[in-house]
């Protein structure tokens, strides 16, 4: 079929090359290995005839269909290095108008499609190949990309094409770090993608306003997560501390928009799970002052953005028993950064994590409430997920051991009092005192009988010595210390105390525990004073 399609491009047989074509993309749409393409090379015999009719304006009539083959013949990866070469992508710029010289052409439903055709291309090859990457990050393609997403509104651009403009700047600026900094510094593309989102956020609001309906449409979702993503790409290198008032004003504005696109997205349930994944991870980049912003009520919706945010966190905590880290902790991180810069922002998600306790009677682990579920995760084997979320409570608890031992139970949160060296310590002078009592009244009527360890009420218990002799009483003693030595000499324990940075510390004998046991109860005891609401 090769030979055909190179004898018709010789006696410009436009429409046989066509049908020719065709009927190779027919058979090769869901092709992803072109193995059997690769013997006598056939594989860059029809790359190279297609690219020869997009090079000639000739065979403009056949563009579409020689864009749509070399996209499914660019997602051979192994056999793409090999072929690909520098005027191979130039062509594919100038299809998809991303030179100089194209960018004034006026879009038209005639050239729309093989704008979009080139677009995709240009997608594939890039993150299909290093040397799609080194020629576009080296020639004037995100300049482009950027001067034609500032005409987007202005001049009706179809979907499709703002659509692959955006998937091309996020691949671009994921897989290069130079040219993150020369689109927000030189080109202010942060800026220009805020303008994007503003408008479509701005088109719903006011279809909102004149049908009743508040959802986001198909298109504009996509759109928006696409466009979320890239600028989570050109924010992910930190930037240098704002030093100017414009420079929080990029900050406040984007997170405005951010906070209205959380309140939005529980308007499609279909989209939602993507909206907020997207802008959350986006927030986890935001300067934590600047996140004040998501406590700003929406001026036209009366939903609680950061409340969004929290039964997101909820959510994916309920789709597994293992939830994985990628997956929550970008939500924790967020939660964790605006609770510890900003007082009401941590009042707010402490009454919704950690409301005054009021179940006593089941361990802090059990049940379904969100802090239930997170502190299961305070044992977790996955060790940054277990931090993360240790170190969120204990800043919603004020970092104060004691209150963070009535909502976890000093079990659960034993590993972070070891880590930080806490195990003798109570508060931190960092935060405001304790104004107001809140503790509840079913936390009062059980307060004394609660197991700091276990954090919850537990049974009067028979006393075991009762029917004992001293004499019966010393031996059980002393045959609870025999094992336990025999444990730590053998390796299967390690026996510690409590050393004066707060941290454990090993023993050389198990005797050495008993005075620091009666002492440090008596202190986990004394340490469990009154919760407060205020900030």
């Amino acid at each position: 079929m090769i030979s055909e399609i190179n004898a018709a491009i010789e006696q410009n047989d436009f429409q046989r090359v066509k049908v020719l074509v065709e009927a190779i993309i027919e058979q090769h749409t869901n092709t992803f290995n072109f193995d059997t393409y690769h013997a006598d090379n056939t594989f860059k015999r029809l790359w190279d005839s297609m690219f020869l009719c997009l090079a000639a304006d000739s065979y403009k009539c056949i563009h579409k269909q020689c864009l749509t083959c070399i996209r499914l013949l660019s997602r051979d990866k192994a056999r793409l290095k090999e072929i690909l070469i520098e005027q191979h992508v130039n062509i594919l710029l100038q299809c998809a108008n991303l030179v100089e010289d194209t960018l004034c052409i006026v879009i038209t439903t005639e050239n729309t499609d093989v704008i979009v055709e080139g677009l995709k291309c240009l997608c594939n090859i890039v993150y299909n190949c290093d040397t799609a990457q080194e020629v576009c990050c080296s020639n004037k393609t995100v300049d482009c990309i950027v001067l034609r997403l500032r005409t987007y509104f202005e001049q009706n651009i179809p979907y499709a094409i703002k659509y692959f403009d955006i998937k091309l700047l996020f691949l671009l600026t994921a897989f290069n770090k130079d040219i993150r900094l020369k689109i927000t510094e030189e080109l202010h593309g942060l800026t220009y993608l805020t303008e994007v989102l503003d408008n479509i956020l701005r088109d719903t609001i006011e279809d909102a306003s004149k049908n009743n309906s508040s959802s986001l449409q198909e298109d504009n979702v996509l759109l928006s997560c696409e466009i979320l993503k890239t600028l989570f790409n050109l924010t992910v290198i930190p930037i240098n501390e704002p030093s100017e008032e414009d420079d929080y004003s990029i900050w406040i504005r984007l997170i405005s928009i951010l906070r209205d696109l959380l309140v939005t997205s529980t308007f499609v349930p279909l989209f939602q799970d993507n909206i907020i994944c997207n802008v959350v991870n986006l927030l986890t980049n935001v300067p934590p002052p600047c996140l004040d912003q998501l406590l700003v009520k929406s001026h036209w919706c009366d939903v609680d953005a950061l409340k969004v945010m929290v039964n997101f966190l909820d959510t994916r905590l309920c789709s597994t028993e293992n939830p994985l880290y990628e997956h929550i902790s970008p939500a924790l991180m967020v939660l964790l950064k605006g609770s510890r810069s900003i007082a009401k922002f941590r009042c707010e998600v402490r009454q919704q994590i950690l409301p005054p306790l009021k179940d006593v009677i089941n361990r802090p682990e059990q049940g379904n409430t969100l802090r239930n579920k997170l502190c299961r995760l305070l044992t977790t084997p996955n060790v940054s997920l277990r931090d993360l979320v240790a170190e969120l409570l204990f800043v919603l608890c004020k970092e104060n051991v004691g209150r963070m031992i009535k909502y976890t139970g000093f079990g659960n949160a034993a590993g972070l009092f070891a880590n930080r060296g806490l195990l003798c310590k109570t508060s931190n002078p960092d935060y405001s005192s304790d104004s107001e009592d809140s503790d509840t009244e079913e936390y009062l009527t059980y307060k004394d009988q609660i197991n700091p360890v276990l954090g919850c009420y537990e049974p009067p218990k028979p006393n075991p010595f009762e029917c004992m002799s001293v004499e019966q009483q010393e031996h059980e003693v002393m045959q609870l210390v025999s094992k336990m030595d025999k444990l730590t000499r053998e390796g299967v324990i390690q026996p510690c105390k409590i050393g004066d940075d707060g941290r454990p510390k090993p023993i050389e004998h198990v005797l050495q525990l008993q005075e620091e046991l009666m002492n440090h109860f008596t202190n986990i005891k004394n340490k469990d004073g009154p919760d407060d609401e205020s900030d």
